[in-house]
């Protein structure tokens, strides 16, 4: 009789075991994902405060799960992410309440990347990712011009597509180099995606970061717009003109398809269409609603996917591709749910900690130097993204750090520098949104992607500076 319970334990214990690790739960971790934004949805747009509750500890739970299924290095990501919000959180007053709380701060990113594959699936099945394949290929394979034109193409759909651009033209090149060695693959992957995505983000007024900025600093768009279009220049022709040097002579094995000038016309024609008007959309919505930019695209993904299959005629095979595609990507996007959820507590116990208060002490000391403030807004931004604080997050502290020692005068050069360091270390940040979503696609620690990209970024923000510096002497 003495063993009975022990056993009873243990045999409990491995039920309980056998039903967590079930490959069932596997192939349908996308139900759990779907449930938890469509409850937070439904929550945020009735303001139903018990539901609310409910939504903070199923993400406590989801986040719970997806650690168990997720890999090792975003285990200890995840794990050091929730330790040091809990400690903040406690340190300054907070509880147990504001932790569960605060992890539902990035659900709408989380539900952003979860609804990515449908706008993928559009271009897809429309047949234009044919037509962005022709864009990029070389008749040679020589992978120094096929550089130059893979990160034209990424310029150009990441001013519209926003971030869904990294996801689009990386399928496409990773289908493009399947034959080429892995290393070579994913270097020109990171490299053309990433950095060309930063250049074209930061003069676009869909960019979050740029609104933020905006409003920060009470400085016109239109008076940034003309600084921020010539980094964007500098940066992205001096990039091309180093980076085509280190693949000059690497050639790949990839099949060349002949270009059907008229076909090809009509594809760019489309994809033109299709991208104002997905923009368009997007504008609409954001200016007219309160809601934030990535809860914004989030929505509209999926109707307008719906909408333009329905318009290209591929409505039926759209459906079944799209569907089959969701239920992949979100089947494996544990590792995406514990980054994102546990940076929610740790960004909201960073945010009421004393850290805030000391750089607003910090700023007081140089406030006579302006060149200093510069780089020490470039240093914050950029030490912050290597720790997982987003650069958004950290414009919003700086926004209010700043106050004392902005001017009239330094205003629009403090906003070229928070845009573009903003976005400037978005290529190498390891814990950032394009730097996870590639590593995930890749099967990579993300810091290789740091240790890719950092150049680059410390290029751009310093070349940020020099404009901001320019700016105002002229």
């Amino acid at each position: 009789m003495v063993d009975i319970f022990p056993h009873t334990f243990i045999a409990k214990a491995g039920f309980t075991l056998n039903i967590l690790y079930n490959q069932t739960l596997l192939r349908n971790f996308y139900s759990i994902y779907a449930a938890l934004f469509i409850l937070f949805l439904i929550y945020f747009f009735s303001g139903i405060e018990s539901l609310g509750v409910f939504v903070e500890y199923l993400a406590i739970g989801v986040l719970i799960i997806s650690w168990i299924f997720s890999s090792r290095l975003f285990k200890m990501i995840g794990g050091l992410f929730v330790a040091a919000g809990v400690i903040f959180t406690l340190t300054s007053g907070g509880g147990i309440g504001t932790i569960i709380s605060n992890s539902t701060s990035n659900l709408p990113l989380l539900m952003f990347f979860s609804l990515l594959p449908w706008i993928g699936t559009v271009v897809k099945v429309g047949g234009l990712d044919e037509s962005i394949t022709d864009m990029i290929q070389d008749r040679k394979n020589r992978v120094d011009k096929i550089y130059g034109s893979s990160v034209f193409t990424t310029y150009f759909l990441g001013i519209f597509l926003n971030i869904s651009a990294i996801y689009i033209i990386q399928r496409v090149l990773n289908d493009l180099f399947k034959r080429a060695p892995v290393t070579l693959k994913n270097e020109f992957i990171i490299k053309s995606t990433l950095r060309a995505f930063a250049l074209a983000v930061i003069w676009s007024p869909l960019e979050v970061i740029v609104g933020l900025t905006v409003d920060s600093t009470s400085v016109s768009y239109f008076t940034l717009l003309p600084w921020l279009l010539l980094t964007s220049v500098i940066v992205g022709v001096t990039e091309v003109l180093l980076t085509r040097h280190e693949f000059k002579g690497f050639t790949i094995d990839a099949p060349f398809d002949e270009i059907n000038g008229s076909a090809l016309r009509k594809s760019i024609i489309k994809m033109l269409i299709l991208l104002v008007s997905f923009l368009s959309v997007v504008m609409f919505f954001n200016m007219n609603s309160d809601l934030d930019f990535v809860l914004t695209v989030a929505l509209i993904i999926v109707p307008f996917s719906f909408v333009a299959a329905f318009v290209m005629k591929r409505f039926p095979i759209f459906l079944k591709t799209g569907w089959s595609t969701w239920q992949t990507h979100n089947n494996h996007m544990q590792n995406f749910s514990v980054l994102f959820l546990s940076l929610g507590i740790f960004s909201g116990g960073f945010n009421s900690s004393f850290v805030p208060e000391l750089m607003q002490q910090v700023f007081g000391y140089v406030d006579s130097f302006l060149i200093l403030i510069l780089l020490l807004i470039m240093l914050v931004i950029y030490g912050l993204a290597m720790i997982g604080v987003h650069p958004v997050a950290t414009l919003a502290i700086l926004s209010e750090v700043l106050v004392p020692v902005m001017t009239a005068e330094n205003a629009l050069s403090i906003g070229i520098v928070m845009v573009v360091c903003g976005m400037g270390i978005s290529a190498a940040a390891p814990y950032g949104v394009n730097a996870t979503m590639t590593a995930q696609s890749m099967n990579i620690n993300p810091y290789r992607i740091t240790k890719m990209n950092m150049g680059f970024s410390l290029r751009m923000g310093l070349t940020g500076i020099l404009i901001a510096i320019i700016a105002l002497v002229i």
